[in-house]
């Protein structure tokens, strides 16, 4: 292909536009071609299609009809994002009154499309402006740092120039500008010119509309009467090589567009400054997260806080899903002391019914006679497990045939030197595996004691807090075992020699010795901890009278339940009241900034990159927001807990009861904090990303049809 082929060519080029309910044709069967490397002057009156021929030669418009070729390939028929790419890669724009952004100074207004295009290097980005920089300003200017001035304290001369740098600091093979020097006069006017001529001469494709009579002397003369394209003059030869085309390739299909181009730190200012300098929208953002987090922090600390009570106490001991029954009046005397079992078990909020037997063990400990301490009995898969909070080890294992037992830390003082876990040199699980010694006494039929059995245990675990006065576990089979040892009154069952962790009776053995009716209570496990009340009511009714410790924490768990019922119509209408000012926000911002919107997509910023500085913008707004809400709840969350607890003190004090722990329902906002961010700038992302897609489609157009 010849360097002086047409790099642009129209054929037919017709557009029309409705207004008024009548079709208006603008352009009519318009034929033209760009030479590269041309200098090219599109005159006509107002009104008579020139800035629409520039919008379609800049691939801002393509409602035409007609044929438009870049480089032999149709334009029509690429997609929108194909469009994007090759404007972004081949096009400077030239505006009137230059367009650049208020809020940059000339330097960073002529570094955007480089920045855009992912030019991250300083030192690149001032070795590139620098080396332009002598063509527009002279010697006295680049001393005075005129580029460091911001639009509004520059000349309209200089703020004209930057625009000119800024349309061309990226090498585009072609320069549109749009009447140029419409807001100069007299000499200024003369310099837009020549720089435009030397832009030809150095290989670039100038095409200029206006009718202003300074450009109808130079390069090749075309006017439009009546939406038709007339030639009046040729355009004479230049002294440059025209610059090469760059044709987006494979590697521009970014997923369509949507794939962000420029750095994240651009992005990122553009939402920062976005957000500042939309105080109201801003505001509204702020308010609804203030005080919407504020109130989702309250609830939130009176729902974790009541359940980390709850758990507290049963760590402590309290089982607050568990009922305890002892056998009614009329069946203490029958071999099944417990009729109803089956029944109780069918219930649909029972997790379990388990047998108990209500007994005591004495243990061999470090001075002194040995103690009596409580013992419960653990089955295989046993309930009461998911109620122990081992630090150390675990259950009992197998079928709990073996000779184990569980401690809580506040014996394992009473049965071994623990000097080594106070002061650092040792841990519980090096206790593992240690004998415990349980003394069972032997009694004649006269019920005097006649001899003492050492049986030693293996430690197999280590639990924070046993329940109540009970501090020790064994397997169910191992407590039954040895409380029939106790009850025989003849001598007729035996431990083997050195009983316990060298020698242990055959399975068959302690099969028969635990054959006998043992069972006193039934531990009903309710599902849930609220269900408890229901079973409760139940058994009752069956004429039991059950024990549970339910009641002593139910004010802790109907404050729960009701933080749950206010929380959950106050989150979805914060949710909702979020969502609605995200979308309103984006929406309506970018109405009132569709021309600047449109500006950054003209200088090469790609949809996706609209997108992610919306999205960031939102983030900003929501984090900042959520952050305030939470210092709010924090504050009143401290305040409440400190009344609470002076309140409770001062009761306790007229009283002499013990004061109750309503403060400890509170729990403090960094146990809740990251979740509550996270879901904060979750919800602003999701509720920006429809209206940050809609307003990524602004027209890039609208910057020249203002």
């Amino acid at each position: 292909m010849s360097d002086r082929d047409p790099i642009i060519s129209l054929r037919n080029i017709t557009r029309e536009f409705e207004s008024g309910g009548e079709t208006v044709r603008i352009l009519q069967d318009v034929s033209l071609d760009i030479e590269r490397g041309s200098l090219n002057v599109i005159r006509g009156s107002s009104g008579s299609g020139k800035t629409t021929l520039l919008r379609i030669l800049g691939m801002l418009d393509t409602g035409f009809g007609g044929e438009y070729l870049f480089e032999n390939v149709s334009v029509g028929d690429q997609a929108d994002w194909h469009l994007d790419e090759l404007r972004a890669n081949n096009i400077g724009f030239i505006f009137q009154e230059g367009r650049l952004f208020s809020h940059m100074n000339l330097r960073k207004n002529i570094e955007v499309p480089l920045e855009l295009h992912g030019i991250r290097d300083r030192g690149a980005l001032d070795a590139r402006v620098n080396a332009l920089e002598p063509q527009f300003y002279s010697e006295e200017e680049r001393a005075n740092s005129k580029l460091d001035l911001s639009p509004a304290n520059a000349s309209g001369g200089q703020t004209q120039r930057a625009s000119i740098m800024r349309a061309i600091i990226n090498q585009p093979n072609i320069i549109l500008a749009d009447e140029p020097t419409a807001s100069l006069h007299g000499e200024l006017k003369s310099e837009v010119v020549d720089h435009l001529r030397a832009l030809a001469d150095q290989g670039h494709t100038v095409i200029v509309v206006s009718h202003d009579e300074v450009f109808h002397e130079i390069g090749r003369q075309l006017e439009l009467v009546k939406g038709r394209l007339i030639e009046l003059a040729p355009d004479t030869p230049h002294q440059g090589d025209p610059l090469p085309v760059r044709m987006p390739g494979d590697q521009g299909n970014l997923l369509m567009g949507w794939k962000p181009r420029a750095p994240f730190r651009i992005l990122l200012q553009q939402a920062i400054r976005e957000t500042i300098f939309r105080p109201i929208f801003l505001s509204l953002i702020l308010v609804s997260l203030i005080v919407g987090v504020c109130q989702v922090s309250v609830f939130t600390s009176v729902i974790v806080g009541a359940q980390d009570y709850v758990n507290q106490k049963i760590t402590e001991g309290s089982r607050l899903n568990r009922i305890q029954i002892k056998p009614r009046a009329r069946d203490k005397g029958e071999e099944d002391r417990f009729p109803t079992r089956a029944e109780i078990a069918e219930r649909t909020a029972v997790q379990a019914v388990i047998p108990r037997r209500a007994t005591t063990t004495r243990v061999k400990v470090q001075a002194g006679e040995p103690k009596t301490f409580s013992v419960t009995g653990l089955h295989a898969d046993d309930p009461e497990y998911g109620l122990l909070t081992f630090i150390a080890g675990g259950p009992f294992s197998g079928d709990h045939d073996r000779p184990e037992v569980i401690l809580t830390t506040a014996l394992m003082g009473e049965v071994f030197d623990i000097s080594g876990l106070e002061n650092g040199t040792a841990e519980y699980s090096d206790f593992l595996g240690r004998p415990v010694t349980v003394i069972i006494n032997r009694y004649n039929r006269s019920r005097k004691l006649v001899g003492q059995v050492p049986v030693e245990l293996e430690l197999t675990g280590i639990i924070l807090n046993g329940e109540g006065g009970r501090q020790l576990y064994f397997p169910n089979t191992t407590l039954l075992m040895f409380d029939r040892l106790v009850r025989d009154r003849v001598g007729e069952y035996q431990l083997p020699e050195n009983a316990g962790m060298n020698a242990w009776p055959a399975a068959e053995q302690i099969a028969v010795m635990a054959d006998f009716p043992w069972e006193d209570s039934l531990h009903v496990y309710a599902s849930e901890i609220r269900e408890v009340m229901g079973l409760y009511s139940g058994l009752s009714k069956m004429g039991y009278k059950p024990q549970s410790d339910i009641w002593d924490f139910k004010w802790a768990l109907d404050i729960q339940d009701t933080a749950w019922r206010v929380f959950l119509p106050l989150l979805v209408l914060i949710v909702a009241s979020v969502c609605i000012t995200v979308a309103a926000n984006i929406f309506t911002s970018a109405k009132l900034r569709e021309t600047e919107l449109a500006l950054w997509r003209v200088l090469g910023m790609r949809r996706g990159d609209l997108v992610l500085t919306q999205v960031l913008a939102i983030v900003f707004s929501v984090s900042t927001g959520a952050l305030a809400g939470l210092g709010l709840g924090s504050f009143l969350i401290t305040r409440t807990r400190i009344m609470l607890e002076n309140r409770s003190l001062e009761a306790a004090a007229a009283t002499g009861a013990e004061p109750q722990e309503f403060d400890a329902i509170f729990a403090p906002v960094s146990t809740f904090f990251w979740p509550v961010i996270i879901a904060a700038i979750v919800i602003g992302i999701l509720a920006a990303l429809y209206p940050a897609f809609r307003t990524a489609k602004t027209d890039p157009a609208k910057v020249l049809k203002s």
